[in-house]
């Protein structure tokens, strides 16, 4: 039963965070702005086109004196203004495209509860303009169009899967946005020229999808670069033909960047630079304090460079239209880039700080609704009285035609209302992180006792006499915080986190040895094993205070592996034989692997075939008896799916399409894979294991680019030679074992050259198995690739160690303790603030770290399964 409490556990755990850090920032119940025209006031365009270059990052645009992209220099060099849009993470296309168009920057959270629908309806500029058309990719699309509330808001998008493969143009993407927005033009432009405010939407996803086959810089992915921004160019010129009056504005930029490797989601510069280019209607030429100047010619004057926040132009693109900013805007309107009078833009910043100020004020309000609500602190800087006078002011600067303090006035303001706006956002942070440190205490307080498993100690004597206090105390605290978030008005989630650390101790502190531990033979162990000593307790969390470090700096776990290895191994074998020569080899070669720069690991089809030799040595090893391990058909489906891998890997390389019949042999293979080791009948746990690792090697082969194969094969290797010798001496150790599956797991992740991040994993590893763009798909064979390495390490040690199959409860116990503090470490690492990249890598540690302690009970069981440790019809009684 201790496992399901485990997983139930660990999953409220993980959504800790989200509550903590990570709370919808969508607050409903807003109104709506004035647009500008209600205080008198002429909006400079009367249209907006608005260009997105999905995953276009910077570095590509300003490269050798943006020479990829001659026409639009040819623009921004003669008008406008130029320069970077910084985004949040996660640097994805639809934060990005929310970011944009609503002024949002959506939490991570919103990935859990919805990706393609809307979780929550906010509101975006679509609903402050008359009229909109959008088209591009139906996963951007679809978003906006299920939140339009207009007849006159028209949407287009192509739905058909995208084409990923070597061979396929995709410009081909943008080219069908072009032609559509062409035909419209055609169609429609006389009857457009009368209509105001009309914003135009252009999704452009051929640069992202040439980013993620060919990689950027790549002279694949500089084509199709040449033939976007040309077609952005011709189209740019066909508005203008089609309204000559002058009225219409540009806004071309990007919703994310991307890696080397083709990759985004993280929060690197490659990944949150995007380029943004602004000109038409009112818009300046240079605005104040551009920070940067960049070359854009040879022996040219440098320009100057502007920075924005990428939600900034959100607020910009409103105010050129005259409409309010969207209700839910975060952004706050860029002073100097607009070509207007100084009322109009005083007036417009006006506009943007009422409409933050809406939201600071409906948050104020929901805090004060509490009846401990006088007594408890709150944001002092923005008071109910300093909004009046506020107002009253930018009534007297404008009588006075004092615009420009006026414009320092909302400034201000502005300011103090996002500081506000965070601050009751993140009021119960520091209580919900003393809770949930609370609730990993008294979890890791259940496991110890789980773990000690010795009923006569003083701990259990005490709780056993004094079991009726501690249920009475734990009660009454539980019935009065119960009364104070219900009178306090807490929302449920927060209140919810807020209890949980009651019935989590009450499970802890029950009298009696938790059940679970109670079987005869974990009545008999050693003194090491049995009984769990303060000094083992404390060498647990200096084991997972080591491995921490690792998240940080993926190289150090070379060293903690070499070091473990030689104190684990050293003494087990004889010295000067065979067997420990060539086990130091063999860690010291893998020592090496996390020491390599990461873009090693990027399609080198050399490795790959050296990865495939090694599986096929490994297989066949020292041989006839291990050869008979093997049915006919799984050493020939083997050697076929590897040579099918080497094709497709040949024909990838040279940009060939890859045959259907190819990726449809790697589809068979993968079920064939697990569907043949279940329906072997062969007992004997060695041959067991020798399928295993033919079967899994082969088709984790079909998922590598590069070395991945050569590592991990080289990795189960030296593991099951440290455990044959290991298997010979009595001086077992839970928590040596414990600490061991722990970092051969993580050594087989950081290994292969995945860092601790939500982006490291390139596309191009599912070659042999598609050759159009499914996101989820995709994201299933990541998946697969992370986990069958570490279901063939489980396999290893559950069939070579007697002593993991009699003592695993112990082992795994002992090993959710490391992960626990670990995790416990990792929540007060998280960050929502500072940079991207501090921002997103604490998301992406703390998650790893949580989901790690669920997937290794659970592969710990697939592993029996393959090893038929465990009958099917055994799971349940073994949950139990």
């Amino acid at each position: 039963m201790w496992i399901v409490y485990a997983l139930v556990v660990h999953v409220l755990l993980l959504g800790s965070i989200f509550v903590i850090y990570f709370r919808s920032p969508v607050i409903t119940g807003l109104k709506p702005q004035k647009e500008l025209l209600s205080y008198g006031l002429e909006a400079p365009a009367k249209r907006l086109v608005l260009i997105v270059t999905d995953g276009f990052r910077a570095d590509s645009f300003f490269e050798n004196n943006c020479a990829n992209v001659p026409h639009l220099r040819e623009i921004f060099t003669r008008e406008g203004l130029v320069g970077v849009s910084r985004t949040h993470v996660p640097t994805e296309s639809r934060p990005g495209h929310i970011a944009l168009l609503a002024g949002l920057y959506e939490d991570p959270s919103a990935v859990l509860r919805g990706w393609k629908k809307n979780p929550v309806d906010f509101d975006t500029i679509f609903h402050r303009v008359e009229y909109a058309y959008s088209w591009g990719a139906g996963d951007i699309i679809d978003v906006f169009e299920g939140l339009s509330n207009g007849k006159n808001k028209h949407f287009r998008a192509y739905t058909q899967h995208l084409d990923f493969s070597p061979g396929y143009e995709t410009y081909q993407l943008d080219d069908w946005v072009l032609k559509k927005v062409q035909l419209l033009l055609e169609r429609k432009g006389k009857v457009l020229q009368s209509v105001k405010p009309v914003i135009f939407f252009l999704h452009l996803l051929g640069l992202d999808t040439a980013g993620h086959v060919h990689k950027p810089g790549t002279p694949k992915f500089l084509q199709n670069v040449e033939k976007t921004e040309r077609g952005i160019y011709d189209i740019y010129q066909e508005f203008e033909k089609v309204f000559p009056d002058k009225r219409t504005t540009y806004l071309l930029t990007s919703d994310h960047g991307m890696t080397d490797s083709g990759s985004h989601g993280a929060g690197t510069p490659h990944e949150t630079d995007t380029p943004f280019m602004l000109w038409g209607a009112g818009v300046s030429r240079v605005a104040p304090h551009p920070g940067r100047r960049f070359n854009y010619n040879e022996g040219d004057k440098p320009m100057p460079l502007h920075e924005v926040e990428q939600a900034q132009l959100t607020p910009l693109m409103s105010s050129l239209l005259g409409v309010p900013p969207p209700m839910n805007n975060f952004g706050m309107l860029p002073v100097g880039f607009m070509n207007v009078s100084s009322e109009y833009e005083a007036t417009a910043a006006h506009v943007n700080a009422l409409q933050l100020l809406e939201q600071y004020t409906k948050l104020q309000q929901q805090h004060m609704k509490g009846l401990f609500s006088k007594i408890l602190p709150e944001f002092r800087a923005l008071s109910t009285q300093a909004i009046g006078r506020y107002k009253a002011n930018f009534l007297t600067f404008h009588k006075r035609r004092q615009f420009l303090d006026s414009l320092a006035a909302s400034q201000l303001v502005m300011w103090e209302a996002l500081e506000g706006i965070d601050y009751y956002h993140g009021y119960y942070r520091r209580v919900l992180l003393l809770s949930t440190t609370l609730t990993f205490c008294g979890w890791i307080f259940y496991l110890y006792r789980l773990l000690s498993n010795n009923r006569a100690s003083l701990l259990e004597a005490t709780l056993d006499r004094s079991s009726r206090l501690v249920r009475l105390s734990l009660g009454s605290a539980f019935l009065i915080l119960v009364l104070f978030l219900i009178v306090q008005r807490a929302p449920l989630a927060i209140s919810f986190y807020l209890l949980l650390p009651l019935p989590v101790w009450l499970k802890a502190l029950q009298p009696g040895s938790p059940k679970g531990s109670t079987s005869a033979s974990q009545n008999v162990y050693s003194s090491l094993t049995g009984q769990t000593t303060k000094w083992q307790i404390l060498l647990i969390i200096g084991c997972a205070e080591l491995m921490v470090f690792t998240f940080f700096e993926r190289r150090l776990i070379s060293l903690g592996y070499v070091a473990f290895a030689c104190y684990n191994g050293w003494s087990n074998f004889p010295k000067k034989s065979t067997e420990f020569y060539t086990w130091l080899a063999l860690v010291l070669v893998l020592a090496c692997f996390p020491l390599l720069p990461i873009p090693v690991g990027y399609q080198n089809r050399y490795l790959l075939l050296a990865g495939v030799i090694l599986i096929l040595a490994n297989a066949m090893w020292s041989a006839e008896k291990r050869r008979n391990y093997y049915s006919n058909h799984t050493k020939y489906l083997n050697s076929l799916i590897l040579v099918n891998t080497m094709v497709c890997a040949y024909l990838h390389t040279n940009m060939i399409n890859i045959p259907v019949p190819l990726q449809i042999a790697s589809w068979l293979f993968l079920g064939y894979a697990f569907i043949s080791i279940a329906l072997n009948k062969e007992t004997r746990l060695e041959a067991r294991l020798a399928q295993i690792g033919f079967n899994l090697g082969s088709l984790y082969a079909t998922l590598c680019t590069s070395y991945e194969a050569i590592f991990i094969q080289l990795l189960i290797i030296e593991l099951g030679l440290s455990l044959s010798a290991q298997n010979s001496l009595e001086d077992n150790s839970v928590l040596r074992l414990a600490f061991s599956l722990l970092l051969y797991t993580f050594f087989s992740f950081f290994g292969t050259g995945n860092i601790a991040s939500v982006s490291s994993f390139d596309p191009n590893i599912a070659r042999c198995f598609l050759s159009h763009f499914a996101p989820f798909v995709i994201m299933g064979l990541v998946l697969l690739k992370l986990l069958l390495p570490v279901v063939v390490l489980m396999a290893v040690v559950y069939a070579q160690s007697e002593f993991v199959r009699q003592h695993e409860q112990q082992i795994f116990i002992c090993l959710l303790i490391i992960c626990d503090v670990m995790g416990l470490n990792f929540l007060f690492l998280v960050r929502n603030q500072g940079s991207w990249l501090d921002i997103g890598s604490s998301i992406s540690h703390f998650v790893i770290m949580e989901v790690t302690t669920l997937v290794l009970l659970l592969l710990a069981y697939a592993a029996k399964l393959l090893l038929h440790l465990i009958p099917c019809e055994g799971i349940a009684s073994k949950l139990r």
